[in-house]
């Protein structure tokens, strides 16, 4: 399974109802504790670091997506992360 799917069937698992990605999380039910509870499902590396000043920025599913998908780049290593985060482009 790909991080992208794995993200996904996390966040079909906490959610109700339909959504798409452009619904707001609290219509899709996801609040607070459950982004807590995808975040450790979906990006299981222990070490990996959440961005708090990014979720603020986060209001709906598809946000949710490219915050995690972010996030699973960076503990998986991947190199266009490493330079992210090192400040190179």
């Amino acid at each position: 399974m790909t991080i992208i799917h794995r993200i996904d069937d996390v966040i079909a698992r906490h959610a109700v109802g339909t959504f798409d990605e452009a619904t707001p999380l609290v219509h899709a039910g996801i609040e607070s504790l459950s982004i807590l509870r995808i975040i450790s499902e979906a990006v299981p590396d222990p070490a990996t670091e959440i961005d708090l000043a990014r979720l603020v920025d986060v209001h709906t599913i598809g946000d949710l997506r490219g915050w995690l998908r972010e996030m699973a780049s960076r503990s998986a290593g991947a190199p266009e992360a490493a330079e992210a985060r090192d400040g190179v482009r």
